[in-house]
């Protein structure tokens, strides 16, 4: 059967509204799973499609007090798990803890500060110094969510009429999430981290350590005298490197995996890792650095043909971290030659 130029069209336009307003209703339906690690950690891990695309979570409770590390990039998602928290803690929450300045794991914290005012935002001493840029792009996400609500409520009329009532209603949540969420503010830190520093949360202490290594200002905690390692995106299976410090990257990874007393990493993406699992990552970031050391005149589409495959292997055994490594070994391949 033979469509039309107009037909086609039309089935375009309607799908395009459709992902964009699934896009928009399924911004409070993706949920974590909560794990225990011990009886002051708790894991809250992405469920597994978004897991190269939105952040873990990590809440750590002593005592006296409790610890969030990393808020998600999906604020009905991050609402949902304020109020969680309410009905969860036993303590005050006292500190949050945002691994690094990238939208998956700043952004969200703005909701959080507004359920918890009293709650110390805690970053590198290096976001800090940029931090009215992440307060930007936290304005920048609500102007777009704007804009993307506007255009697809224009957009309605090219659904068929029985279905419009539906996604009417979606449009109409989430127009009513953008408008508390324009309420919010992302407040500046109130602790910066430039060596490392224990907390203790009332019989539980952590450590956090700073570093260069996924971005130029990232967080570590260690805990449980340095057999638990709350990593963040340093640490993920299979790292982003295109804001990546690669060579300091790559020594701090050799560093957890040489160390006698480390047991058990959570990446700030994908499940738990063992020391051992971290020599994938640092595979991936030293064959990258050393590819473009090796190929200077080669252009990033070269350099991506010639990529040694036994490295990218592993990555191609199930299809999500194939698609997200090749974008990922595009970005770290940019960021090496740039800094070479």
């Amino acid at each position: 059967m033979q469509l039309s130029l107009s037909s086609i069209i039309t089935s375009c336009k309607h799908l395009l509204l459709l992902c964009s307003l699934s896009a928009l209703a399924t911004q409070a339906n993706a949920a974590v799973s909560w794990e225990t690690i011990n009886p002051n950690i708790q894991f809250l891990k992405q469920e597994n499609k978004l897991r190269f695309y939105d952040s873990n979570q990590v809440l750590i409770e002593g005592d006296e007090c409790a610890l969030l590390v990393d808020a998600s990039g999906n604020f009905a998602a991050v609402e949902k798990l304020a109020n969680d928290l309410k009905k969860r803690l036993k303590t005050p929450l006292c500190y949050l803890v945002a691994t690094h300045y990238h939208d998956d794991h700043l952004l969200g914290m703005a909701v959080m500060q507004h359920f918890y005012p009293d709650a110390k935002l805690i970053v590198h001493q290096q976001v800090d110094k940029n931090f009215s840029v992440y307060q930007k792009a936290f304005s920048d996400q609500l102007d777009s969510y704007e804009k993307s609500i506007e255009l697809s409520y224009q957009r309605l009329a090219n659904i068929p009429k029985e279905e419009q009532p539906q996604w009417r209603a979606k449009l109409d949540l989430a127009k009513k999430r953008l408008f508390r969420w324009q309420e919010y503010q992302l407040n500046t830190p109130q602790i910066t981290i430039n060596k490392s520093r224990t907390l203790n949360l009332g019989g539980f202490e952590i450590t956090l350590e700073p570093h260069k290594a996924h971005t130029n200002g990232d967080l570590t905690i260690s805990t449980n005298n340095g057999s638990i390692l709350i990593g963040g995106d340093s640490v993920d299976w299979l790292p982003y490197p295109g804001h990546g410090e690669l060579e300091s990257w790559q020594a701090l990874l050799k560093q957890y995996i040489n160390d006698d007393k480390l047991t058990l990493i959570i990446p700030g993406h994908g499940g738990t890792l063992n020391k051992s699992q971290l020599k994938q990552p640092l595979s991936f970031l030293t064959a990258m650095t050393e590819h473009v050391k090796n190929n200077k005149e080669q252009t990033i589409e070269q350099l991506m043909l010639s990529f040694p495959e036994e490295v990218m292997k592993p990555y191609r055994e199930e299809s999500l971290s194939a698609k997200s490594s090749n974008l990922f070994l595009q970005s770290g391949l940019a960021r090496a030659k740039s800094t070479q």
